[in-house]
């Protein structure tokens, strides 16, 4: 038994160095191991590893935090290999229940050993005084922001701008909902199912849910891995969107007499969500720019057996389309509301990402704007918390178009996700999901 939990510390411990050192995305070096590894890795030990991975580096900073309370010396001295190691150790013995301390101790120092023989001794003396360690000098609000950004597990630069942008307990509020095991959830597909039939469904299969009370298809559950890979998602009957999204595609209102474009489509969680709101019917025209995300749009609308929409690739900031009454533009955006559910996204992001996301987000709303019928409206969204991808992104827009106006949210979706100026916003802390921003804006001619 040994063996196999070093073997499944030893594939999680690869996949993080291998994120880290060669700068790639988490879920890509997962997924490439996973495929490496085929059938000698079982589900529930993909899971185990995911949890951990995911886990790990979500919480990066805190775990450096916290070693670095034992550690004699400086701590950056030690090689990234070890520190991933360490980490590893350190969210096993505090952050993961179904892990007995020995076993994080013991595993992590056998692996340790595996790696260099020199490694075991100095990993099995940091883990045991880390155990044992009863008093730590919690940062606060005086603290110096490294220390506290180290707390949070985020990036100095981001904790500084959301302390700046919002407030220190609202920074620290969001910061914490970041590191939190991420809520999941699903969308029942109205074409093919009804949410009485999925709540039977989950009743049957002993699966807990809490039911969205503002839209009722969308469910929180146990279990997401078990419905992942159940019959009734493989039959469309269920996809996985939060009802942030869903709120967005409320915002857009479609009704079947209108032609309407989402020009950002991929991978098509929105796109099916307005197709499943027509009933399958009306006309819905979708746009990726990205050939590899377009197949992920088109394969999501099979899936879910949608028939009115017709996809294609189109870069909007290039190319020529129909004019339309109604259009989706769900931007590229830095994903800060929803850095909950992709572990590695706070260390792979910088200041002027941001920056480079406000100017491609301005140049697709101006090109975008082009193609709208008098009278009809662009509903601009984001994942993001930042006003630079956001209200500043709007202001300018409306600046430089006069014909355009924000008509207010309100009438679309509840009052509790509708700010001062008329945008939809959802902030993770105060609303318990993904965070984002929407704004209704009409083209009066």
């Amino acid at each position: 038994m040994i063996k196999k939990e070093i073997r499944t510390r030893r594939i999680a411990w690869e996949i993080m160095k291998k994120a880290a050192f060669r700068d790639r995305r988490l879920s890509d070096v997962t997924a490439e191991i996973y495929r490496r590894e085929g059938d000698n890795i079982s589900d529930q030990d993909r899971r185990f590893i995911t949890m951990l991975v995911q886990g790990t580096v979500r919480l990066t900073g805190r775990l450096d935090w916290e070693l670095r309370q034992v550690f004699v010396g400086d701590y950056e001295d030690l090689k990234e290999g070890l520190r991933i190691l360490l980490r590893l150790g350190v969210f096993q013995l505090f952050y993961m229940d179904s892990v007995p301390d020995y076993a994080a101790v013991t595993t992590t120092v056998q692996l340790a050993k595996k790696i260099h023989p020199n490694l075991g001794g100095l990993t099995n003396a940091i883990l045991r005084t880390l155990a044992s360690l009863e008093d730590r000098s919690i940062p606060d609000e005086n603290t110096p922001i490294a220390n506290v950004a180290n707390y949070l597990s985020h990036p100095e630069w981001l904790i500084s701008k959301w302390i700046k942008d919002k407030s220190f307990d609202q920074a620290k509020a969001l910061a914490e909902w970041n590191n939190e095991y991420p809520n999941l959830w699903f969308r029942v597909n109205r074409i093919e199912y009804t949410p009485a039939k999925f709540k039977n469904y989950l009743k049957k299969h002993d699966i807990s849910y809490e039911q969205f009370e503002h839209i009722p298809e969308f469910f929180q559950t146990s279990k997401h891995q078990e419905l992942l890979k159940s019959d009734i998602f493989k039959e469309g009957k269920i996809s996985v969107q939060d009802p942030s999204a869903g709120l967005v595609v409320q915002l857009v209102d479609p009704k079947k007499k209108e032609s309407i474009t989402d020009v950002c489509a991929a991978p098509g969680g929105k796109s099916s969500y307005l197709a499943e709101m027509l009933n399958n019917s009306g006309s819905i025209l979708s746009y990726d720019s990205n050939e590899e995300r377009l197949k992920r749009l088109d394969n999501t609308l099979e899936r879910l057996h949608i028939k009115n929409t017709e996809s294609d690739l189109v870069d909007i900031t290039e190319d020529e389309i129909p004019m339309t009454d109604k259009m989706l533009l769900d931007v590229p955006c830095s994903g800060t509301g929803v850095m909950a559910k992709r572990a590695d996204i706070r260390w792979r992001r910088s200041i002027d990402d941001i920056l480079e996301m406000h100017l491609l987000q301005r140049k697709i709303l101006w090109a975008a704007s082009n193609f709208i019928n008098p009278g009809g409206v662009i509903v601009y969204s984001t994942c993001s918390v930042e006003p630079e991808e956001n209200y500043m992104v709007i202001d300018a827009f409306l600046k430089s178009h006069p014909n355009y106006s924000i008509e207010s949210a309100k009438d679309y979706v509840p009052p509790e996700y509708v700010d001062e100026k008329g945008a939809m916003v959802t902030f993770p802390p105060d609303h318990k999901i993904d965070g984002g921003f929407a704004v209704r804006l009409v083209n009066n001619g």
